[in-house]
């Protein structure tokens, strides 16, 4: 499929195309296969054309990481809303959201963990990573007992983040995205409600 030439820097959206190709690129090649000269050739721009709005490939590297940060962060608060009103259940929901995204997207999950911006290109990243967080803690403090400390509320979602990350990358790992997306983000799921529930009931006994 030919794609479009230039037509993103005409209308003024080139940064956003770049973004939208860098992640899909990650997707494919990850970190190690990424460079400004093939997101625009996926683009169709310049190899220039980049330069205009990210100074380096840091700079787009990290508004590609800021990007896919944002996006699973809207994913989990989505998943727990859909999940209704149990906390419980509200979080154990972003644990499937979570898997479900890395096995689906396979796009810059090691970027974003990873992968060591200077202090130039730092702060966006970490701007996300705070609203990613943010959401995370305020569901498992919801679902922690009534003034449960920070650091518990940190340590819960911790275990919990950890949990969907390994579990998503140990399928992740192979060369081919792995079937039944969907029905690994439920095992997911149902793992943190395993979890969840066992960790409310040893603080209460």
């Amino acid at each position: 499929m030919s794609r479009p030439t230039r037509r993103g820097y005409h209308h003024g959206d080139l940064p956003a195309v770049l973004v939208r190709e860098g992640v899909a690129l990650l997707a494919e090649a990850g970190v190690a296969g990424f460079s400004v000269a093939k997101v625009a050739a996926r683009a169709g721009v310049s190899s220039a054309a980049p330069y205009r709005h990210f100074p380096d490939r840091e700079a787009l590297l990290a508004a590609c990481a800021a990007a896919i940060l944002a996006d699973l962060t809207g994913v989990l608060a989505w998943a727990a809303e859909q999940a209704g009103p149990d906390p419980v259940e509200r979080l154990a929901a972003t644990a499937g959201a979570y898997a479900g995204y890395v096995l689906g997207h396979r796009a810059g999950i090691d970027l974003v963990y990873s992968h060591d911006f200077g202090v130039t290109h730092r702060e966006a990243v970490h701007e996300q990573s705070r609203r990613f967080m943010d959401v995370l803690m305020k569901l498992a403090a919801d679902a922690l007992p009534a003034g449960t400390s920070w650091a518990g509320v940190a340590d819960l979602v911790y275990v919990h983040v950890s949990a969907a990350h390994g579990y998503a990358m140990l399928l992740a790992g192979g060369t081919r995205p792995p079937q039944n997306v969907e029905e690994h983000a439920a095992r997911a799921t149902a793992a943190a409600r395993d979890h969840l529930t066992g960790h409310l009931a040893r603080l209460r006994g």
